[in-house]
């Protein structure tokens, strides 16, 4: 085919849309979705699938009637209308329609805003909404969303203090509430203690919640977990007990995982939390000595993150890997849900800076030692003390089964070390196909720790071999890789503790820095803008441009005061494609009404379809991990600007060549819709009004 052989000439080409399995794509609805512009008219928006024929078309109804027929260049657009009209899709294949969409009413505002049920305050101290996530919990195609509520004295792990209880709320998009799950006294609050994992664990269509939880823990049916235990001894375990100590820690006592289900929040099984803080299984235990995690005060065991993966290839169903520490010990726990029990899968145990002991599905143990990493940089060799405060998923090696991204390493699939980098820990991770000229992916990583001199790394995500290291003379908290200047092929990079942008090969390009927050594709361009705090910035040119929420610039009052979270993190309740077309959307908290929390969604035009990025598989592993410890976005799987040049959904039907003598800049050889246009002297494909040079 002329596309293949085209891509051939620019290098070797990362996945596509097409390179997701439809066994690993959620069933989703068409997401249809409308709202209201400030010039008076209606933005419409709707999903285009993984699994659609690229030959697929769309019909536009309102109150019934056809407006717009034989859609295809993109899956929204404004039209007249107002929030008394209702609008439909039709999904047209071969000029067959194959589904239309129940009528919708355009949202009452610019911005879907729902009000929740807010906990009481407790001991003086109110709830606000935090870290969400999705999952569609009845198989309807439609997302639920998952809400984490965060108590005004929730704690970062070094600081001394109780909280109040940890409470997860899950709601219809409407503002229907579900269910409550409250974790109680024995789960502290804080980005560090609960990671709750929102997946279909077991195949059957819906979604469930798998987290942390102890003695005290209530589900959504407003019932003790452990009663969802089958071991005697978590059944037998007292839930009135209060193990919190006169910091407000929780050093000692039971602590279980526990699968819920997710349409009624129900506990449908609990087992221990594997391993404990003192390093062992199935049992309950005291905080050990010191000398296990160096504190003896919970900081470093209380560390927490967690993923779902697919660990055994695309057709079988996915794992949840919850994970205990990263600043010494580093613990990744691999569980398995059958849809009536959680089962232990794997363990991974970096026990010390050269020494893993990998527990099998029997809990039999092997221990490998290492005395080596990928850097050549310090003593770190294995997982341990090479956590972030966060992490990541895809199958970087391409067996088809996903490895964890861990920072400063990678675990395998099967819980092997996949390699040790070595700088450290540290506070942000990247993993994408940054460098698109390049094979495979990789991990852009910022340090915290001397080892690595702080600073930042690029490195392949596969091998562990340091492509870019940046150097630093002190803590480097914050960095951020994305394709956000479309002057530079690939993803571009900067981090804190100074003030440049680069390439993705490490060449310096401007003496300013973008932000270090998230990365959005919002504007409906092929490349990323920049989320900071509440703010949307187009770099361009080495400058910033505020894009604003919603459609006034700077006049976030019309649009609910939303509030980000977590802090000087400053980070959304979330980010993901939730429906619509593939611009994501971003949740706030209401700074006016902590109960309310609103939806926004892009309203500028796009030229652009793509398939929703949620049936990109590393974009939605991306999103089930969002909201662990310290947020990062997610990134898709494939590099956005090289579909959109190359494919965008055709095939073509032809190659037209043309003259030496026709000029490039020829209107008449633009947009030509299934045609690639090649000039032959001047090297030059033109691919739907875009100029693509042949290397």
């Amino acid at each position: 085919m002329f596309a293949g052989a085209m891509m051939a000439g620019m290098g070797t080409m990362a996945q596509t849309p097409a390179d997701t399995p439809a066994s690993q794509m959620e069933k989703l609805d068409r997401g249809l979705i409308a709202f209201p512009t400030t010039s008076g008219k209606c933005f419409v928006s709707w999903r285009l699938l993984g699994t659609d024929d690229k030959y697929t078309t769309f019909e536009l109804l309102k109150n019934g009637q056809p407006i717009e027929k034989n859609i295809y260049k993109a899956t929204s657009m404004t039209v007249a209308g107002s929030t008394s009209d209702t609008f439909q899709v039709v999904t047209l294949q071969n000029n067959v329609a194959i589904d239309t969409t129940a009528e919708v009413k355009p949202w009452a505002k610019a911005y879907l805003s729902l009000e929740l049920d807010r906990p009481e305050a407790l001991n003086g101290k109110v709830y606000y909404p935090n870290d969400c996530s999705v999952g569609d919990v009845d198989g309807d195609g439609q997302y639920e969303l998952f809400v984490k509520w965060d108590p005004e004295n929730s704690k970062d792990n070094s600081n001394t203090g109780a909280s109040n209880p940890v409470i997860i709320d899950c709601y219809k998009l409407d503002g229907t509430k579900l269910w409550r799950v409250n974790l109680g006294v024995n789960i502290r609050a804080g980005a560090h203690y609960t990671q709750f994992m929102v997946y279909d664990f077991n195949g059957d269509g819906k979604a469930e919640m798998i987290c942390k939880t102890a003695p005290g823990s209530k589900d959504g049916t407003d019932t003790f977990v452990s009663y969802a235990a089958t071991d005697a001894a978590i059944k037998g375990t007292s839930n009135t007990v209060d193990l919190r100590d006169g910091n407000g820690r929780i050093l000692k006592g039971a602590e279980y995982l526990t699968v819920f289900e997710g349409l009624t929040g129900k506990a449908l099984h609990t087992i221990w939390y594997t391993p404990n803080r003192a390093g062992k299984f199935n049992q309950a235990s005291d905080h050990p000595e010191k000398s296990f995690w160096n504190d003896n005060y919970g900081n470093r065991a209380d560390r927490h993150l967690a993923c779902v993966a697919y660990l055994d290839g695309p057709d079988k169903n996915p794992s949840a890997v919850m994970c205990r520490g990263y600043y010494t010990r580093a613990y990744l726990w691999a569980v398995d849900f059958d849809g009536e029990q959680l089962k232990h899968k794997w363990l991974h145990a970096s026990v010390n800076r050269n020494t893993v002991e990998l527990y099998d599905a029997d809990w039999n143990k092997t221990t490998k030692t290492y005395s080596s990493n990928t850097s050549g940089v310090g003593n770190y060799f294995t997982m341990f003390g090479n956590g972030n405060h966060n992490l990541s998923v895809g199958d970087v090696d391409g067996d088809g089964c996903d490895e964890i991204i861990w920072g400063s390493g990678a675990v395998d699939n099967d819980g092997n070390l996949l390699y040790s980098v070595g700088f450290g820990h540290g506070d942000a991770i990247h993993l994408a196909d940054h460098d698109p000229d390049r094979p495979g992916y990789e991990v852009f990583d910022v340090h915290e720790e001397s080892t690595g001199d702080y600073g930042a790394d690029l490195h392949d995500a596969a091998t562990g071999e340091v492509l870019v290291r940046k150097t630093s003379t002190r803590d480097t908290g914050r960095g951020l890789a994305a394709d956000y200047d479309s002057n530079y092929r690939g993803s571009e990079f900067t981090y804190a503790t100074q003030t440049s942008s680069y390439k993705i090969d490490g060449t310096a390009i401007y003496n300013a820095n973008p932000g270090m927050n998230f990365r959005l594709f919002w504007d409906g361009d092929e490349y990323e803008e920049l989320l900071d705090d509440v703010t949307i910035t187009k770099w361009k040119n080495g400058t910033s441009q505020s894009l604003g929420i919603g459609f006034s610039r700077n006049a976030l009052s019309s649009f609910g005061f939303p509030g980000s979270c977590n802090g000087t993190k400053a980070t959304p309740c979330l980010t993901a494609d939730l429906f619509g077309d593939w611009r994501e959307e971003v949740i706030f908290w209401s700074k006016t009404n902590g109960a309310i929390i609103n939806i926004y969604s892009s309203a500028y035009e796009t030229d652009y379809r793509v398939p929703t990025l949620m049936h990109d598989h590393m974009y939605r592993m991306g999103v089930a991990w969002e909201n662990v410890a310290y947020n990062q976005p997610p990134h898709l799987g494939y590099f956005l600007p090289d579909y959109i040049d190359t494919f965008q959904g055709i095939e073509p039907s032809g190659i037209l060549e043309v003259s030496p003598e026709t000029a490039i800049g020829d209107d008449r050889y633009y947009n030509l819709q299934g045609v690639e246009v090649k000039h032959p002297v001047k090297g030059v494909y033109i691919h739907r009004g875009k100029k693509i040079l042949v290397k």
